[in-house]
């Protein structure tokens, strides 16, 4: 979260990907570094057990959301 405020901030896009697990946390750190309107893409929880093909998998259903955001389209 620190790393995705401070890189907007100095005005670069970014796509600061998440699990679900981790949605509200995520909120209260951007609040509290001032930054309320961040915004996180947001994967199913857990990712540690997944094998790599099922990490790919969730990679491409999120793809066009990180896409969107690194480009601002």
């Amino acid at each position: 979260m620190h790393d995705g405020v401070f890189f907007e901030d100095q005005g670069l896009p970014t796509a600061t990907v998440i699990s679900a697990e981790f949605v509200k946390a995520a909120r209260a750190q951007a609040e509290a570094l001032g930054a309320r309107a961040y915004k996180t893409v947001v994967v199913p929880h857990p990712i540690q057990p997944l094998t790599r093909d099922e990490v790919r998998v969730l990679a491409d259903k999120v793809w066009d959301e990180i896409l969107a955001r690194l480009t601002h389209a």
